[in-house]
Order: structure tokens, then sequence, then C-alpha cells
């Protein structure tokens, strides 16, 4: 299937897989198993005596010659990065790996598709399986009694497998339905079904489907036993004369699913099509329960192949359930011969594969592993090798069939021109699934006018943000073919923001690779999703010829825009603002042009309201606006004060009035509000309060010379370059003429808070609705000073320059120099820097993403089209959290019920060589220095399995919830005989807060003794 810009034909039924993720015996990622699949790699491990001896395997099976010494396994199972997904170390102990496994799976899967699940807009299901929880029966029962420990609940949660699905949705905060499917063998490839079913039924716009299996101990081998399912020999020989059965195998694979027409239109990276997937069961037609049937497994396959529709000689793979043994491999190729013959009678155009021969049965998760290699097959053109296949079982009639098994790799190329193929799989107990394929050839190509391309990165942990830009860098460098913006673009669409972060602008691939290969440092920010926001506004003075015209020529929503106020200005009054602020740069009478009044007011006006509006179309929305002069009617305008129409044509004849007064002077004094009241009279006015010790006054240029005169050398002042005295006593030559023209505006409450020049308090609504009001701002004194502290009273922390240069930034830098967490931003250079717009823009975007603030990537891209590729994923960072089978701990023979600390279990352990796994948190370590703080660190210590913790910090920062904390409630009410309400905790949820209710409960009873 071919992938357009303009796919008008696509088929409803259709379902894309947008992501793949798998960890198997011998590859820890996708790319790695494709590798040994082309490798025709069988990824077994044989355990020498030693090893298995270390492992607990008792001496009478390592003596029994039927004891096969090998097996499939993963690497590092025992390890989670519990941090990362807000476990404690003790929640991480007592969880199944097969649940550790798939959730760390999961979030690999959304970020290999350029996903981030708290940014995505639909509702993501998630349909998964894991199998019995071996760790369960084998580790913690064998090493806790659980009739008497208080953690039940927590171990149950953690092992059941009614909890996988929903641990998922909890911890990636996804909001689709959540069901765990248990089908035995094909229990993920029945999470397919599910999920593909879900989103034509639009229950979910995405689904994760896959499922996780382990085998514990993994250094472990098998007992043969005749006549059952193990192989004989130790090897998987799918439809070969000498298979004997498969080998149980460890991993996890899981793919996220789209519908097609969706995925196209989000611009997502397609790898291959499900065109129809089937499920039913077998029933009791067969000779017995664990049996398969030649009837269910071969109506699976034909009601997929109708779901379809498409012709069936154009499936040339099927990826068998292959499991090797005598009876299950003829009974699988006869119902595949059944359906296919129903529609052909050509012979032998259809390779078989089974993977199991590489990597094992890995039960819950054969399906979906299944799945991934074939889908691999299609994305790459490839057909792989099926491995120990000599000669054909004479139980099975290849020669007379649609089939023959393909036993090297070789170029895809059939006859019909399009890859298709089949997958299936077959759970004992009858559950029968197939699922139909179909390669996506993508041809959109990228189209972006952008000249510089922005990156963002985060992480948990400074170290993983270091790993990420290194994984990046190496990516990048080793992947030429994969155009460098859609990197960027997924990495900023598709990953979630986490405390670590920094990022860099780019024009090129070599920009890029150079600036990831060189200082790139992570700033910590703990903000996410700020709201305390504020737009200022610059007046007159900060304008040049061609402000933000690169921006006019490259972002639509602004170009948008500022053409709405061209057209509206042309209208109107006959006025082309293009012509003026778009001048020719070799034109110095252009400059002088946009200089006078009754051109400045207008252009300011136009550029920073249009500026306002991109930034708000990108998510960066005001809770507050403040304009400098005439930035005020910016902010009335966009808060809504008066219609674009009306502000446009208000900043043209205001403009125009003031050109035609008198000419004067302003004057820069650094001194204060009350030191300029020394120098005020009837021919000079205090015009503007900046901030404490910056002031201009305003009026006669005689009267002024005057002042200058009267300033001792130790003061910094400079006569302005204005061409009015603005805000004084010489403006009220305007007020006659400036009534008339307020007099036809229609007014309206404002819908976003403003800060008032005139008073430097809030705007009141009948000040923003009054003409009065608008001529007492121009003649009155810019109060900037006090709104600006106005604002950081209120806890407004981040304050937007929307407008050239960084005139207001430096005002405000003084006014809050005792507001050391408020921020500022600029978002247009000014007239001396010589940055790109676009560049400048873009960096001002990336110091508000690292931030803290919200960017809608989806509408900041909106205009290019750029596709989401897969990337390397998270580097997470495990440790070791386990529980060893049948081994105690040296605190647990001290009475603390078993609960294992990251230590090593092979001895009683000193209290010395315990872990300090304190987590990175708010707030610096403070030991206890009572013996109430000792005992409640103690407790909490033991059940979060946390060393050291301090009184100050917060049980939940650390990964607490409400099972935790009825844990210790117990544990205080034990020691103390006293019961603590849960609500009080949750209150005061410090060691230090809890303390001092313990020793406030105790004193209320009078026991003194105890304290």
């Amino acid at each position: 299937m071919e992938i357009s810009a303009q796919n008008d034909d696509l088929r409803d039924l259709d379902i894309a897989i947008i992501g793949m993720d798998c960890q198997v015996p011998g590859a820890d990622d996708v790319m790695q198993y494709w590798e040994n699949l082309c490798n025709g790699t069988e990824s077994l491990t044989f355990f020498t005596d030693e090893e298995l001896r270390a492992a607990g395997v008792p001496e009478e099976l390592l003596s029994n010659p039927e004891y096969r010494k090998c097996g499939f396994k993963i690497n590092n199972i025992e390890q989670f990065d519990a941090a990362f997904f807000g476990f404690t170390p003790r929640e991480a102990a007592l969880m199944d790996p097969q649940q550790r496994i798939l959730l760390e799976s999961s979030w690999r899967l959304m970020e290999s598709a350029g996903y981030q699940s708290d940014q995505y807009a639909g509702k993501v299901g998630v349909f998964v399986g894991t199998g019995t929880s071996k760790y369960l029966l084998k580790n913690i029962m064998s090493s806790m009694d659980l009739d008497s420990t208080p953690e039940i609940r927590q171990i149950w949660i953690g092992n059941d497998v009614h909890y996988a699905s929903t641990m998922i949705s909890y911890k990636l905060n996804l909001k689709g339905p959540s069901v765990n499917v248990q089908t035995a063998c094909s229990t993920s490839l029945t999470a397919v079904v599910l999920g593909c079913q879900a989103l034509l039924n639009y229950q979910c716009d995405m689904a994760i489907a896959g499922g996780s299996s382990l085998s514990l101990p993994q250094v472990s081998g098998y007992l043969y036993i005749k006549g059952e399912v193990l192989a004989e020999d130790g090897h998987c020989r799918p439809f070969d004369k000498d298979c004997s059965g498969s080998l149980s195998g460890s991993g996890v694979g899981t793919v996220l699913l789209k519908r097609l027409e969706d995925a196209v239109n989000d611009r997502d990276h397609i790898i291959a099509v499900i065109k129809g997937a089937a499920f039913n069961n077998d029933g009791s037609a067969k000779v017995g329960y664990s049996a398969p049937s030649i009837e269910g497994e071969r109506n699976a396959i034909k009601s997929a192949q109708i779901l379809s529709e498409i012709d069936e000689e154009t499936i040339t793979y099927i990826e068998t359930h292959g499991t090797a043994t005598p009876m299950g491999d003829p009974i699988e190729v006869q119902a595949l011969t059944e359906a296919f013959s129903e529609a052909t009678d050509k012979l032998n155009f259809c390779a078989l594969g089974a993977v199991k021969a590489n990597i094992g049965h890995l039960d819950s998760a054969a399906g979906t592993a299944g799945l991934i290699k074939t889908s691999l097959m299609l994305q790459k053109q490839k057909l792989v090798p099926c491995i120990n296949y000599k000669e054909t079982n004479p139980n099975i009639d290849l020669q007379n069939s649609p089939f023959y098994v393909n036993t090297r790799l070789r170029d895809w190329n059939p006859d019909c021109g399009v890859r298709r193929a089949g997958v299936s799989s077959f759970g004992i107990g009858g559950t029968n699934v197939h699922v139909v394929l179909e390669e996506a050839i993508d041809t959109r190509k990228v189209e972006s006018n952008e000249e510089f391309q922005l990156l963002l990165l985060s992480a948990k942990t400074k170290t993983a943000y270091e790993e990420i830009a290194g994984q990046l860098l190496d990516f990048v460098q080793n992947n030429k073919d994969i155009d460098y913006r859609n990197i960027l673009y997924t990495m900023n669409i598709g990953r979630k923001r986490l405390p670590y972060r920094g990022g860099l602008v780019c024009n090129s691939r070599e920009d890029l690779i150079h600036k990831l290969g060189g200082s790139l440092p992570a700033v910590k920010s703990p903000n996410e999703n700020e709201k305390e926001i504020v737009f200022l506004f610059p007046g007159q003075g900060v304008q040049y010829v061609n402000m933000t015209k690169q921006l006019y020529d490259t972002k639509p929503v602004f170009r948008h825009e500022l053409d709405k106020c061209f057209e509206i200005l042309q209208k109107q009054l006959n006025y082309d603002l293009r012509q003026l602020i778009f001048a020719d740069q070799a034109d110095a009478k252009g400059e002088e042009t946009l200089t006078e009044t009754r051109n400045t007011q207008v252009a300011l006006f136009a550029v920073e309201y249009c500026l306002a509006k991109t930034l708000m179309h990108w998510g960066i929305t005001p809770k507050a606006l403040l304009g400098h002069s005439v930035g005020e009617y910016v902010a009335a305008c966009l808060a809504g004060v008066f219609s674009l129409e009306d502000g446009l044509r208000l900043m043209v004849m205001r403009g125009r009035i003031i050109q035609s007064l008198p000419a004067g002077e302003m004057l820069y004094v650094n001194m204060n509000e009350q030191e300029a009241q020394a120098y005020i009279n009837g021919k000079v006015s205090l015009a503007l309060i900046n901030s404490e010790n910056r002031v201009v006054l305003a009026g006669d240029s005689a009267a002024l010379q005057e002042v200058v005169e009267q300033i001792t050398e130790d003061r910094e002042y400079r006569i302005l370059h204005t061409s009015h005295a603005f805000h004084s006593y010489m403006m009220q030559g305007a007020v006659e003429d400036m009534l008339k023209v307020l007099q036809t505006v229609t007014f309206n409450k404002p819908m976003i808070p403003i800060m008032s020049n005139v008073t430097g308090e809030w705007l009141k609504p009948e000040e923003a609705m009054s003409a009065d009001y608008w001529i007492q701002h121009m003649l009155g004194t810019v109060r900037f000073k006090d709104a600006a502290l106005h604002l950081a009273q209120k806890n407004y922390k981040y304050f937007i320059e929307v407008g050239p240069g960084k005139t207001l930034s430096v005002f405000m830098q003084d006014n809050l120099k005792d507001y050391a967490e408020c921020l500022l931003f600029q978002t247009v250079r000014g007239i001396k820097n010589t940055m790109n717009d676009n560049k400048f823009l873009a960096e001002f975007v990336k110091k508000a993403w690292i931030s803290g603030l919200t960017i809608d990537f989806a509408k900041y891209y909106e205009d290019e089209s750029l596709f989401r590729t897969p990337l390397p994923t998270y580097p997470f960072e495990r440790k070791r959290h386990w529980i060893e089978a049948g081994k105690q701990k040296a605190y647990e023979a001290a009475g603390s019920n078993g609960w294992d600390r990251e230590l090593s279990a092979d001895s009683a352990v000193e209290a010395d060589t315990i872990e300090y796994n304190r987590p990175d948190i708010s707030v610096e370590y403070e030991q206890p220095d009572n013996a109430i703080e000792e005992s409640i660190v103690e407790i909490l210590q033991e059940i979060m399995g946390i060393t050291p913790i301090g009184i100050n910090d917060n049980f939940f920062e650390l990964g607490g919830h409400s099972l935790m904390i009825t844990q210790v409630v117990l544990r205080i009410k034990e020691l103390y005989g006293i019961e603590l309400q849960l609500k009080l905790f949750i209150e005061a949820p410090t060691v230090k807060n809890v303390a001092d209710l313990v020793l406030e409960e105790l004193s209320e009873s009078l026991d003194l003794d105890a304290v």
C-alpha cells in the first residue's frame, strides 16, 4: 500500500501499526531483533553446571540425563527504573518483573511512535496480558509469610494478572479502555485483535497491544518428558522431520495501533497495515483441551482473510504459530492449506516461518513477537530464514500446498507486486488468532520553510539527559537517510518534558551534529505547565524598519494576522502599513518615516498584536497583560476591550493627532519618583516611572535643558530621541480630537486582566470602557514600576516581552530584583541585534519550554509537513529490585518482615553496606533529632525501601501512596498505641509533621512515659 499526502481511497477497516517495541532472547530492542533474524541467530543459552548450581538447580536434576541445560533468557530482569515510574524501591521489589518489563515497553512503545501520552488529545487503550507470576510463586512466597505481612495487598496488585493493563494506564495517564487479556499462548495477538476492534468502534484513538512472559529462574534448563511439548534435543525445529517441540522463552512485545486514516493525517510513521484480524475458539471438537483443531485454526485464518478483502494469492508469507510439536505443525499447515485452497489452487508461492526457533516460545508475548518480526520483514522488504529446518516433517504435505519453508535471507519480491503476510497464534484452550498484514510504502515528502529548527531534550536525571544527547548524536550521524528535521520534530512533539532540560536551535544537519557534540548543559526545572504568564507590550521607541520581516516571510499564523491588519487599514483608511513596516532598508527615508508618531504607534500596535496572537496560537496563553504607554492599547485589544478594527483606527488617529501637536522632548534621569518631584512644574511633567531609579521627564525643550543643568554630575541622564513630549501637559492639545475618536469606539469589559499605566493597579472594567480613562492615559504618568511590582506580589512569574527588543525586560529586571523566581523572555530582536528573527523566536520557544511553559507543538508545526520517525527511546537507569527465592536478609532476621532493600541476597549483610538510594527531591536531607522522628524514619525506610529519609522529605514526593499510608499508620499504632487519621497524614506528609502529630496525640493521652 502506498501512503501519500493525498490518500482518498483508504479503507475504513485498515489499522496502522505505528510503533513497535520488544525485548526478546538475544535482543534488547527491535533493531537487534531484526539483525538476529536476518542472521538466522538461535538466541539459545547453554548453561554450565556451576551456573545452574549457583542458580539453585538441585544436584539430582543436574545429574539427570533428561535434564536439558539450556534456555532462552533475556537480560537484567532483576533491574528496573523504579524512580522513573514513581515506585519506591520496596514496591518495585514486590512487583512481578513481567509487569515491570511490560510497563517499560509501553513507555518505549509510545516514544518509538513519537507520542507522549500527556500531550495526546485522544484516548489510548491498553490491551495486554502476562503469564502467571512465577516471581510470586518462586521468590516472594518462598521468602515471606503472606498470611502475616501488611504488604499483602501491594503484593497482589504487583503480581496478579488482573492489574497489568490498568497499571500501564495509570502510570502513563492513558484514558482509553484498559483490558487484561488471558488466552494462554495467543494472549498478545488476541490483544491486537481487541485493540483493532476498539479502534474501529471508536472506543479509543490509539491502542497499546502486547504481552510479556518470564520463566524463572532465568538461569535454568528443563526436564525433557517424552510426549510433552518441550524439545527432546534442546532445539525448536518447526516443520522439520526431527521436530520434538519447543523451548520456553522470556520476553515482552508491544505494538501501537491506530486507524490508518488517522495515522496518515497525524503524520505518523506507518510500519505496516493490518487488513484483517480475527479470533475464535475450537470448542470441544478436538481430542483434548490442550490439543489443536484444524477446523478452529482454519476458520480463524479464513475469517481474517475475508475481513481483509484481498486476494489470498497475494499473501506470500505466513508467520506460523510453529511450536515444532509432532501434532501441532501438521495440523497448522493443514489448516492453512484448507483456508487458502478455498480461493486458489496455486502451489508453493507462500513462505512459512516460525520465530520460536530463534527465541523460544514466549507464551503471552509469542503473538506480538511474530507480528513484530513480520512487520519488519514487510518494512525491510526481506524474507528472513526459518532456522533449524532441513527436511520436511513427513506428516506435512508441503509439496501439494501453497507453502514452502524459507531457509535463507532474500529479497521479498512477489509476483503480484505488493507484499502481504499473515500471522497466526494459537493458545492452549483453543483461542485461535490470525492477522493479515500489508506493507506501507511511504511516499510523503518533507515540506518546511523554516530555516532554523528547534531541538528540545529532557530526562529524569542529569545522567539520563547526557545519555539521551549522546544517543541522538549517534543516531543523527549514522542515519543520514532520515531527514534531520523529522528527527527534531519527533523529539519535540513525542517526548515527555522531564525535570532536566536543555535544547538548541540549528539550521542544518551539520549544525545539529556540531551542537550535539559540544556542550549542551541541562537545566533542572521542576516547573510544569506554568500558567502565571504576563505579556508585556513595549511602547514607542523600539520600532525599526523591517521589524519581524523574517517572521512574516515564514510564519503563516503571524503573516495571516498581519495581513488582516494591512487589509483593514487599507480598506478603512487607505493606509499602506505593509509598505511602511517593510520598507527598503537602503531607503533612509523609510526609517525616518517609521519614527514619525503618526506611523510608529499603529506599526507597533499591529506587530505586537499579531505576535501575541501567534504565541497564543502556540499555546502560550497570558493570564495578565501589561503594556507600556501605547502598549496598553495592544493589551486592551487582545483582552477584547475593543475590536481589532477599532484598535487600528484608534492608533492611526491617535498618532496623527499627536503628530500635529507642537514638538517637545523627553529626558531620562537615573533617580526615583520622589527625587524627580523636585523638577516638576508647569513646563515639566513626570512622564514615565519605569523602575525605582529610572524615570522620564517630559515637556518644553528649554525647560528640560534647565533640568539638565541642575542635575548633579553623578546622575546618569540623556535626552531621548522622540518627536513629542508624551504623557505630559503638552498632550492637552490632543484631548478634544481624541475624545471625538474615542466616542466612536465600542468598548467591552476586558476578558484578560490588564494592569493600568494610570494607576499601577488592575484596570477596572469601568475604566477600560471609559473614554475619559484613555484621555488620562495619554496625559498622565505611566506607572510601569507600580504595575510590575503589583504583578510580582500577586505571584506572576513569567514575563514575556511581546515586541521588538528588551526595553521592558530591563525595566522588569530592576523591578523584580527581590523576586528571584521571576523569569523574563524576549521574542523579537532589537534594532542592534543582527540575529535572524526566526532563530531569535526559536530561542525564545526553547527557553520558555525549559522553564515550564506549555507549548502546543501540534499547532507550532501545523503548517509544516514533517513526520514522526522512530528514534532511540528513553535510557532507563535501572537498579536491582529483587527478592531472592527462599533467602532472608540480615534486617529481616532483626524483625523487618523480609523487606528487600536492594541488598545482595547471598548472605547476611552488615548494616553499613546498605545502598543509599534517596531520590533526587526538592529538599535537602536533614536527619532526625529526637526519638519519635527516628522511629518514624525507620518505619518509612522499611516500608518504602529508601535509605536515608530526612525529616522534611515529602512522603508523596518519595513515591508514597494511599496503600503505604495505611501500613505506616498501622506501624505507628503498633509502636505508640495511637491511631492517626489518614486525612491528617495526607495533610502533613513529612516525618517532622507526623512526629508532631504523634507527640500531640501522646500528650493528649498523658502517656508521657511513651515519649
